[in-house]
């Protein structure tokens, strides 16, 4: 390997390009660059024994191992030629421009002698590039090139079929310099280097070893960022900008994408050149999160333009009555140009990418978004936070997103890992109602707005400037339909001349504060929602940022050491098949009080819906509950209780007569009157043998329901293995005299001894007095085992608070203290399973909480029940999401 026939070709004096020498860097970097010369070809160049030896390949590398390129060994060239970028005159060798396509760093397999293996004829390596990644082979076919009069040969360049390989990739979708940013043709006349958006990628290597084998889900829950105060600068994060637009998800199956709002609604509605054939990726299989957005003249996002270029009319369950848009002509809509912003990957042909921490998600997106005037890579800076949020304001964006680079994608979750700074103050509002004006303005002069609050909605104050009078008449007309006698808000405000509606309309609107009652002030309209469930709309509080990017950390420690683990079972994201349809509950609603009700392609028989199961609870305002609210309930909830109900027999406390009559009684027995497609697991214990149930679908949700099992109690083990618990469980037992602080006292000191020991829980309400913690482990234990090592535990956290806490069996014995419970963790002992009803005034919810919410002066035991539930799942996820597939060893004590 020499240099003397590169520096023969060449001019020094006429050509830009380094003389160099022959020189050792021990590095192992490769380069590819982009060459239009008399062809365009493609320069592949790697680092060995001090020169960059090259092969010339015309159709450019690919990442698709069905397609192997023909590559035409070179001259070896200067280590120096790295990084060259430019314009090789006229009248020189190799003419043309020539621009750093890519470039990283290359790993040789099956031998430590990359130059011996090129002169064999065949060097297996692994590329680690900002486009290229993966296994490659190049491999010699002939030892001259016919008709090529000089003593270049033939090789083949070919990626393998490896985690890396996309089918279809194509290098001419990807034409930028990862160098400057600059296309070949930008080379050519000169133009300036773009600044990148983000860090360069230089040898950058994407880890993709947490990717799961798995299907491609229908949809995902977009995770969410959590408000916060102050902006910061840290290099373990990274910052985007708020898209002032709508959060839309794209799907992509055999190459075409389905667009779907953030409550898996159908946005292709609205985005239609967005749907479609997906020529805007490089995969055929495919789950990308983003933003729409509409940019105005100087290429910013504007939300009120966005409603203009859609016409936006509002989805979900207001659709019906949401104002809807007037069409606008070709012109204006080519005036109003939509850009697809995607920021995160989730899913690409045949792997999930939910546990790839976020900065490797990143890369591989950034590497298979092809050019596309509708699809955009929304790039980010890392670590300078500050200056970042600076210059959103100068160009008076909403704000900016802050994300730590470790962070895994958590569907549904508000997340403290993701966190928003808004240079703006909004928030989403019910409209309620609405004032009428003066003058032009005296049909609508102001929107009476709320948020829900303890399950009520409470009045926010008035929005009034903003509204123009196109808007006026959608909102009027809308309102026409939705009109109602009374106040839907509680308390009801006292407002002459209100006018009253449903409350099924969201807006977004911009504020100066909150006032100490509750209202806003100087609120101005900003456009509506798009797909926002009004139960769903709290007021926004920001976080400290200290305290969020504190519990961020946290969270990534565990993170990373649940990486470490085995991932087993992991279920797909997606709603299950039969999860009840708007139509299905509609019919529920509609059915007399008894009759058959299809749901999950099943029919079930109901009786005395409008039985009452829960009688008034008039301390607490809650109306009767009903068998009916029951079902409705739990088939509601299917798409997320099923996961933790799945192939696990359950134990079921019934109600016949409501809560107010008796005291229930506990089955476990499939009755005789089951349906035949109700699933069954059959086990011979001390009880004898019993046919158990199964929860395996959402009309076996119903039937239950339809059965009065308010409660169920889901085994800790899973039917395949009934022996190995899959959780170990601990119980704080309130005693007569436990007060709810005891009981908050007791769970922070198990939060505290978890987190020494390095193990996740998941804490959650029992919905009566207690709080549960529930660790997931591998299924490797004995329930004796896990018993013995929850006990230790419990001992230890007793015997920091002795004073509230009783280790007798009896509750006579306890004298009115806590019992910190250990020994549910036996065979066909189970607690409540999480979003369970309990049989309690109010019908209250056995909820998931974060760790923090401990610290919430709101926090109660019952504080959520079927009524709420669904709002508070909406707001915060499935918080015992990860149980589905976190796998824990118990560490010693």
């Amino acid at each position: 390997m020499s240099l003397e026939r590169y520096r023969r070709k060449r001019d020094f004096g006429a050509t830009p390009e380094p003389a160099g020498e022959q020189r050792t860097t021990g590095e192992r970097r490769f380069v590819v660059q982009r060459h239009r010369a008399t062809r365009l070809h493609y320069d592949v160049r790697l680092e060995i024994d001090g020169v960059l030896v090259s092969w010339a390949v015309p159709k450019g590398p690919t990442l698709d191992p069905g397609q192997r390129r023909m590559a035409v060994h070179v001259e070896d060239h200067p280590v120096e030629y790295f990084d060259f970028e430019g314009v090789i005159p006229r009248g020189q060798y190799g003419a043309g421009d020539v621009i750093v396509w890519d470039w990283g760093m290359f790993e040789p397999e099956e031998t430590d002698d990359p130059g011996r293996a090129v002169r064999a004829g065949e060097l297996k390596l692994r590329l680690r590039g900002e486009k290229l990644r993966g296994r490659f082979t190049l491999v010699r076919t002939s030892a001259r090139g016919p008709g090529s009069g000089d003593d270049k040969d033939m090789w083949l360049l070919i990626h393998k079929r490896d985690e890396f390989a996309v089918p279809g990739w194509d290098a001419e979708d990807h034409p930028a310099s990862v160098k400057t940013g600059r296309t070949n043709d930008e080379v050519a006349r000169g133009a300036p280097a773009i600044q990148r958006g983000g860090t360069r990628l230089e040898s950058a290597e994407i880890d993709l070893s947490e990717a799961v084998e798995g299907p491609l889900a229908d949809f995902i829950p977009p995770m969410k960022a959590t408000l916060t105060t102050d902006a910061f600068s840290d290099d373990d994060w990274l910052f985007e900008v708020k898209w002032d637009g709508y959060r839309v998800e794209a799907v992509v199956h055999d190459g075409v994408a389905r667009l779907w709002t953030r409550n898996h609604n159908d946005a292709a509605l609205y985005f239609p050149d967005l749907a479609g054939k997906a020529s805007w990726l490089a995969g055929r299989d495919a789950v990308v999160d983003g933003e729409v957005v509409a940019l105005d003249r100087d290429g910013n996002p504007h939300f009120s333009l966005l409603q203009e270029r859609t016409g936006i009319r509002g989805l979900g369950l207001a659709d019906k009555h949401a104002p809807r848009g007037t069409q606008l002509s070709p012109d204006e809509v080519q005036a109003i140009p939509l850009v697809y912003e995607v920021f995160d990957l989730l899913y690409l042909d045949g792997r999930s990418l939910l546990s790839v921490p976020l900065e490797h998600r990143k890369r591989l997106l950034q590497s298979v978004i092809r050019d596309h005037p509708m699809v955009r890579y929304a790039s980010h800076v890392v670590g300078d936070g500050l200056a970042f949020l600076d210059a959103a304001r100068q160009r008076g964006l909403e704000g900016v997103v802050a994300k730590h680079r470790s962070s895994r994608y958590e569907p549904g979750r508000r997340s403290r890992q993701w966190l928003k700074l808004k240079l703006r103050r909004e928030q989403e509002l019910v409209v309620a109602g609405w004032l009428p004006g003066r003058g032009s303005h005296k049909d609508l002069g102001s929107l009476i707005v709320a948020v829900q609050h303890g399950g009520r909605l409470r009045h926010a104050g008035q929005v009034g400037s903003g509204i123009d009078a196109r808007m006026r008449r959608r909102l009027l007309d809308t309102f026409a339909t939705i009109r109602r006698d009374t106040s839907p808000l509680d308390p009801a405000p006292r407002l002459r001349e209100a006018l009253w509606v449903e409350p099924r309309v969201v807006i977004r609107a911009e504020f100066a504060e909150w006032t100490s009652d509750g209202l806003l002030r100087q609120a101005a309209f900003k456009g509506l929602e798009l797909d926002r469930d009004p139960a769903t709309v709290h007021r926004e509080l920001a976080v400290p940022t200290a305290r969020a990017t504190a519990t961020a950390e946290r969270e990534t420690a565990r993170a990373g050491r649940r990486a470490e683990s085995r991932v087993v079972g992991r279920r797909s994201v997606a709603p299950p098949p039969d999860a009840t349809t708007a139509v299905e509950l509609k019919a529920l609603a509609e059915l007399p009080a008894e009759g058959v009700w299809t749901v999950g392609g099943h029919q079930v028989r109901l009786t005395n819906l409008d039985k009452v199961l829960f009688p008034p609870d008039a301390e607490a305002g809650q109306p009767p509950v009903t068998k009916r609210h029951l079902i409705g309930y739990y088939v509601s909830m299917a798409p997320v209780l099923l996961g933790h109900l799945a192939g696990r027999a359950v134990n079921l406390h019934r109600y016949p007569d409501g809560i107010g009559v008796g005291h229930g009684f506990w089955q476990k027995d499939v009755p005789g009157h089951a349906p035949p497609w109700i699933g069954r697991w059959t086990y011979t214990g001390h009880e004898g043998t019993k046919d158990y149930v199964v929860v395996d679908s959402a009309a076996t949700l119903a039937w239950l329901a339809q059965e009065a099992a308010i409660e169920i109690h889901p085994w800790t083990s899973r039917t395949e293995a009934p022996d190995r618990p899959t959780y170990a469980l601990i119980d704080i037992d309130p005693g007569q005299r436990s007060s709810w602080e005891d009981v908050l006292l007791l769970a922070r000191l198990y939060r505290t001894a978890l987190a020494h020991l390095g193990v996740r829980g998941l804490p959650k309400t029992t919905g009566q007095r207690g709080i549960q913690v529930w660790i997931p482990i591998e299924p490797i234990y004995t329930f004796a085992q896990t018993r013995d090592w929850v006990e230790r535990i419990s001992r230890a956290v007793g015997a920091s608070a002795p004073d509230l806490v009783s280790w007798e069996w009896s509750k006579q014995g306890r004298g009115g203290r806590a019992r910190l419970d250990y020994t549910q963790n036996a065979v066909n002992k189970t607690l409540v399973g999480p979003y369970v009803v309990r049989p309690a005034p109010g019908a209250p919810v056995s909820m998931p909480i974060r760790w923090e919410e401990l610290e919430d002066p709101l926090l109660r035991p019952n504080r959520w029940n079927i009524a709420s539930a669904g709002a508070r799942l909406a707001e915060v996820g499935d918080l015992f999401a990860e149980a589905l597939s976190l796998r824990q060893e118990l560490p010693p004590l």
